[in-house]
């Protein structure tokens, strides 16, 4: 799948410059649980993904700024601004979905400005490819953070459903949140490869 993806995404990226650095944005954070069930928080899922993306970045020879690095609440002006702060960047935010329900499955991942799609749709076959979950697509949106972020390329990614039982029981997992990591970063370096 991410194969056939590379060559339709490559036309929309082609006029875009490398960049060498990644701004990681863990959802949520500190009073803000976001979505949760029981004890599973989402601030706590976001943050553990985002550190692995973080260590798979940094071996793959990027800058990665994390916009925290633990259980504290950043307002959603100042994660933007932290996108905005760096030149040469992209900016990815982290985040796992929730619905009443509970029947919502899958990964999907925003953009809000034109400049965000083509990275949104790597990330977002590199994480279906990665994890077989089912695929939500590129979506359009007006998420503070990706609309705020008006310097750098910027997605938000959810990456499956706390409210889903089914989907809970693998993210609670070390090694499904690995994969889930594998997925992004894989999308990332992959957008870069076709940046340069």
């Amino acid at each position: 799948m991410a194969c056939l993806a590379l060559g339709v995404f490559a036309a929309f990226t082609r006029s875009a410059s490398a960049f060498d650095t990644v701004v990681l944005d863990p959802g949520h954070g500190g009073h803000d649980r976001g979505a949760s069930i029981g004890y599973v928080f989402e601030k706590h899922l976001a943050l553990d993904t985002a550190r692995r993306v973080e260590q798979l970045l940094k071996k793959a020879g990027l800058k990665v700024i994390m916009t925290r690095s633990r259980d504290v609440f950043i307002p959603l002006p100042g994660r933007a601004a932290a996108g905005n702060r760096y030149g040469n960047a992209i900016f990815v935010s982290l985040h796992y979905n929730y619905n009443r329900g509970g029947s919502g499955n899958g990964v999907e991942t925003y953009y809000n400005k034109s400049s965000g799609y083509s990275l949104a749709a790597y990330i977002q076959a590199y994480l279906v490819q990665r994890t077989r979950m089912t695929n939500r697509g590129v979506k359009t949106a007006n998420f503070h953070v990706i609309r705020n972020t008006t310097r750098n390329p910027a997605v938000l990614v959810e990456c499956g459903f706390v409210s889903n039982s089914t989907e809970r029981s693998r993210m609670m997992t070390g090694e499904f949140r690995e994969k889930i990591a594998e997925g992004v970063a894989q999308g990332i370096v992959a957008y870069r490869k076709a940046n340069r």
